[in-house]
């Protein structure tokens, strides 16, 4: 009985030995430095953030230099919030919150090393405030001419069994940015920002998750500010005088997925009679 006991005793202390330095590895790569009721402020390592960017944005030099933009350029972001309901916009950072990120943007502007940032904040829903919550992470990277946001969740509906806690909120599972192919997001401010164009790719990758503030290289050419809906794709015919080229300029709509094959197929069946 008691060799039985010291044993489980050891195996209780293996378990917290790698649980403790999962914990420690996962930490020192995300590590939060500020935090309020509905707000979290994440500092991200360099080997952290790096290898999950889209290359281009993996190389650049950060900065503190534009932090104190921060508020501004959120206030450009408008979100999706109805389905069917095509101009349902909002603010997808409420005002309420922007005081604590300009408080938070203020005070990493003056620190000696640069860092990447993650914000995640949450917004009670209306019906369950206590099990149910609408959730946003983003990173935030400061360059000496501007900012990058990139979102890794927007709005997300998350539900509890029961009361949530801070800790259940602010779980976080870092994972690759990819390109999001859904009108979700539209930038009212056409002067300082746009989404963001991967021009590495093999095809070119739109980001509709990725705003990029004054900083022109980074732009999609020509600035994008919402990406567009199927039904809104248009074949401007008066600037091709044959039906050729008319085919070939919407294949190559097709293959940066800016329309479906439905969509191709139907234009094609309309410019094929023309022809």
């Amino acid at each position: 009985m008691n060799s039985l006991t010291a044993s489980s005793k050891h195996s209780f202390v293996l378990i917290l030995v790698f649980f403790v330095s999962g914990c420690s590895s996962f930490s020192s790569k995300i590590k939060l430095i500020d935090s309020s009721a509905s707000l979290a402020f994440f500092e991200v390592e360099d080997e952290e953030w790096r290898k999950i960017f889209p290359s281009e944005i993996s190389k650049l030099k950060i900065s503190t230099k534009n932090f104190q933009q921060l508020p501004n350029a959120l206030k450009s972001i408008h979100y999706k919030r109805g389905v069917l309901a095509y101009e349902d916009w909002d603010v997808l950072v409420p005002e309420v919150y922007l005081s604590e990120i300009e408080k938070f943007a203020e005070k990493v502007s003056v620190n000696p090393e640069p860092k990447v940032y993650l914000c995640i904040f949450k917004v009670d829903d209306i019906l369950s405030p206590n099990v149910k919550i609408l959730k946003t992470s983003f990173y935030i990277l400061s360059t000496e001419n501007g900012l990058i946001l990139l979102f890794h969740e927007m709005n997300t509906n998350v539900s509890f069994q029961t009361q949530y806690s801070f800790e259940d909120w602010v779980i976080f599972h870092p994972t690759h940015i990819k390109p999001i192919y859904r009108p979700e997001l539209w930038l009212k401010d056409k002067q300082h920002t746009s989404m963001y164009k991967d021009k590495t790719a093999v095809k070119n990758a739109i980001y509709g998750n990725v705003v990029v503030f004054d900083i022109p290289e980074l732009f999609a050419n020509p600035p994008l500010f919402r990406y567009p809906k199927e039904d809104e794709i248009t074949i401007p015919t008066e600037q091709w005088k044959t039906v050729p080229e008319k085919l070939k300029a919407l294949e190559e709509l097709r293959k940066n997925h800016l329309i479906t094959d439905e969509e191709y197929n139907r234009k094609k069946t309309e410019l094929l009679k023309e022809f």
